[in-house]
């Protein structure tokens, strides 16, 4: 008895001080960024290993643009393998079924109106005029997939597309912003094995995969689709992977990882007691 209290002991120890070190480090990041202003990115730390890749041709933009590329082709299959009704189970694709009942449907609505309510009411403060604002209604979007699913994650783009509209950034741009928005949903929903925020599992689940693999894959994601639609979009490319993306990171990334955790301890408990839980709404066939 006293080894395992011991053993747990421990194993918050370690949450604790992982959740730490991700919250000082992303509020460092910020602090940096504001010290040294919003219109010298080149000089930001987040930025830097987007300068070192691409700017010194380590890998460059084509790289940038090639790696970020096999990251798109997976989230759009996956987004459309989730919505047809079949799933990951380990390394196969099974089938899933989710009822899309009055609940499913209600969650998904619900869940666009807040998350695009939330991100709207902040619209008036651009980073990128046209394409990205400060965004600190993005602690919804791991939390609705975390606690909905698929309906939650659907929401979530549903979400983006309709604060797009409102706050006037709607473009060929947003169509990359919809599913990178499922994205940063999806990936601590499917990932995290525990989704309480009451464990020290949990805890460092949700900072790896909610937080920091999320944040990138997003990122990533709508970059990509900004580059390969320059020509159209018009965004020059250094910009792209030298501002853009380290922005969306930080933009992602620091909310999540000190809002999220708080909201997810909250609301779990309810969620679950009500029955709106993802895990006890779906079925795995196969």
């Amino acid at each position: 008895m006293m080894a395992s209290k011991s053993v747990s002991s421990a194993l918050w120890i370690i949450a604790f001080i992982i959740a730490v070190i991700f919250v000082v480090f992303i509020f460092y990041i910020g602090f940096d960024i504001l010290t040294k202003g919003l219109d010298k990115p080149g000089e930001w730390i987040i930025t830097q290993p987007f300068n070192v890749l691409v700017g010194y041709e380590i890998v460059g933009t084509d790289g940038a643009f090639l790696v970020s590329g096999v990251l798109w082709v997976v989230g759009t299959i996956i987004f459309f393998m989730e919505l047809s009704g079949r799933t990951f189970k380990g390394f196969r694709i099974v089938r899933q079924e989710i009822k899309w009942d009055a609940i499913d449907v209600s969650t998904t609505a619900l869940s666009a109106a807040v998350y695009g309510g939330a991100l709207a009411a902040t619209g008036g403060i651009p980073i990128i005029p046209g394409f990205t604002w400060v965004r600190p209604g993005n602690a919804l979007a791991p939390l609705f997939g975390i606690l909905f699913g698929i309906p939650g994650a659907l929401g979530t783009s549903i979400g983006n597309f309709i604060a797009d509209a409102l706050a006037g950034y709607l473009g060929v741009g947003s169509i990359g912003g919809f599913i990178g928005n499922f994205i940063i949903a999806y990936v601590p929903y499917k990932l995290m094995r525990d989704h309480s925020f009451r464990t020290p599992r949990s805890i460092i689940e949700f900072y790896v995969w909610g937080v920091l693999v999320a944040s990138v894959w997003c990122s990533l994601y709508i970059s990509w689709w900004l580059d390969a639609l320059q020509p159209v979009i018009g965004l020059p490319r250094g910009f792209i992977w030298g501002f853009f993306a380290p922005w969306v990171i930080f933009n992602n990334a620091f909310i999540t990882a000190i809002v999220t955790p708080i909201l997810g301890f909250i609301l779990y408990p309810p969620i679950k007691a009500r029955g709106l839980y993802w895990a006890d709404r779906i079925r795995i066939i196969g």
